[in-house]
Order: structure tokens, then sequence, then C-alpha cells
């Protein structure tokens, strides 16, 4: 009785070994298709439409954004990057319209349009466009430009971009920031 009891014991021992294995499996699987999702998230969270568009618009530029799709390392070798547009409402009270986000490669071509239409962007809030590391047709030069808009004197937004390669025991990350090139009523003025 004795071995068949030890026998039994490691039994049960291993079929909880499986149990618990499989477990962690499901999680792990579970964990890495949320994360492949989120690396081929093409765009933004939903932002709310501007239907009506803006009554008067009081503030408002137009920023470039440097965008590196690629750098040069170790003797001219192209090191791929993910680049992620981050466009952030300072103001505390009122909300920003994004009228347009433009995405132009190293020859100034005009490769996207990530807005259809003008959305608004709360008080304090967030939002963000990705480029992804597997896009390299904009270059090294790459660069957005980013209209925004209000209709009161608000806090100028934050806009930049984050640049990140991670690959082997190898990873690195850097922020390019916006550069406002316009204000409201200079296209009109040039007209």
């Amino acid at each position: 009785m004795g071995s068949n009891f030890r026998f039994a014991i490691l039994l049960l021992g291993m079929v909880a070994l499986v149990v618990v294995l499989a477990l962690v499996g499901s999680q792990a699987d579970r964990r890495l298709a949320s994360l492949e999702t989120l690396q081929r998230a093409p765009t933004a969270p939903p932002l709310r439409e501007l239907r009506d568009g803006l009554r008067q618009v009081a503030s408002g530029r137009t920023v470039y954004v440097p965008i590196y799709s690629h750098v040069y390392a170790e003797g001219g070798r192209e090191q791929l990057l993910e680049a992620t547009l981050s466009i952030r409402n300072t103001d505390l009270d009122q909300a920003i319209a994004i009228t347009s986000i433009r995405y132009y490669d190293t020859d100034g071509q005009l490769l996207k349009e990530y807005l259809e239409h003008p959305v608004s962007l709360g008080p304090l809030a967030s939002t963000d466009f990705l480029v992804e590391q597997r896009d390299e047709a904009g270059g090294a030069g790459a660069n957005f430009l980013v209209e925004w808009a209000a209709e009161t004197a608000v806090t100028e937004p934050l806009i930049e971009a984050v640049m990140v390669r991670v690959g082997g025991n190898q990873a690195f990350a850097f922020r390019s920031p916006g550069y406002p090139i316009s204000r409201p009523g200079d296209q009109a003025q040039r007209n």
C-alpha cells in the first residue's frame, strides 16, 4: 500500500503541475496577444469630432514635429525606429481642436493625412499617433505638421514625438519637440 500511495501522490502532483503550467501559458498567450494588438494600433484613441467647427479662432498654430523612422549607426546601417506623435492639451479648463495632422517624408512629400475632420481634445487630455517600426517610408527626415486651434486663449499644447528601438540586449529612446511655425491668420495674410 505504501508504494501505491506514493505513486498516487506523485501522479496527483504531476497533474497539478500540468494544470499550473497550462494556466501560466494561457496568461502569457493573452499578454502577448494584447502586446501585439498595441503594436499594430494604427492611430490614436477616438476623439470627439467637431460637428459645427470652430465659431471663431482666438489661438492656434501650425507645429512642425521632426520624426525619425530610422537613424544611421554602425557604419551607416539603417536602424529602424518606432515613432509616436504625442499631442497633450495643457490647458486646465478649455478644449482645443486638432484641425489637421499630416505626415511627410524626407523629400517633403505628403504620405498620410491622419484626420478627415477636426477633433476636440479636452482639458488635460492627450492623444497619440503611431508610425510603426516597419514603416520606413518617411525616412530619416520625416515630419508631422500638426494644426490646432481654440475659440479662447489657451495654454500651448505640448506636441512632441518619441522614437524607440528595442532589440536583443539593446534599447534606446529619444524625444523630438515640436516647433511652432505659424499663428492664426498667417495663412490669410500670405494669400
